[in-house]
């Protein structure tokens, strides 16, 4: 399996514009794990789901935490698939995840975050990510790389909705955002400048 990674790796870094996310502070630690490291967890779990939706997740805006439940519940159906079900339910996670992120992506984009901002840079790399885990599996019937991803994801998203995800729920919820019309009932509350990082990137970059 290990060997598979590194050519994976080796792939992937070879597109310039995958390169540079994945070189920098915006890619996610269990991306730069996978991806530029040449060593892996050798364990690979055996259908067990690795996060649980629980009050911990929840961030108090119901939008959000409608959608983070969904994902949470598509995750905890892919790490429990069988072989024959794996891909089928791989692809539904991204479909969800798509759509996921791509609201999130416009909330931030109606309420003046800028469209490089550490939180979407983020969206992008695992999305493209996880599809090149389906191709895989698609395509070579690699079922242990999407196996691994969707375990690594469950230990990924909490931290990633903790963090990023609860400072942009604290932003809608000062502005007033209404997800269903995309209006702001307290525009006062915008700040004057677009945000470029997501409010919990810090100097860490993003987690």
């Amino acid at each position: 399996m290990q060997g598979g990674f590194l050519q994976l790796s080796s792939r992937l870094q070879s597109q310039n514009a995958f390169a540079s996310r994945t070189s920098s502070e915006q890619a996610p630690r269990f991306i730069r794990k996978f991806f530029m490291s040449d060593t892996l967890t050798a364990t690979l779990p055996t259908r067990e789901v690795t996060l649980a939706w629980s009050d911990a997740l929840s961030l108090e805006l119901d939008f959000m935490d409608d959608t983070h439940r969904e994902f949470v519940d598509l995750l905890a159906a892919t790490e429990l698939a069988d072989d024959d079900t794996l891909v089928e339910r791989f692809a539904a996670l991204i479909e969800h995840t798509e759509d996921h992120f791509g609201s999130e992506d416009k909330w931030m984009a109606d309420t003046k975050f800028s469209s490089s901002n550490c939180h979407t840079m983020q969206h992008n790399v695992v999305l493209e990510v996880m599809r090149e885990g389906l191709r895989r599996g698609r395509e070579k019937g690699d079922m242990a790389v999407m196996r691994q991803m969707a375990h690594e994801l469950g230990i990924w998203f909490p931290q990633h909705a903790q963090t990023m995800d609860a400072a942009l729920a604290l932003h809608l919820r000062r502005v007033g955002y209404d997800a269903e019309t995309g209006i702001v009932t307290a525009p006062e509350a915008l700040p004057e400048d677009e945000i470029h990082g997501s409010g919990s990137c810090g100097d860490g970059g993003c987690a």
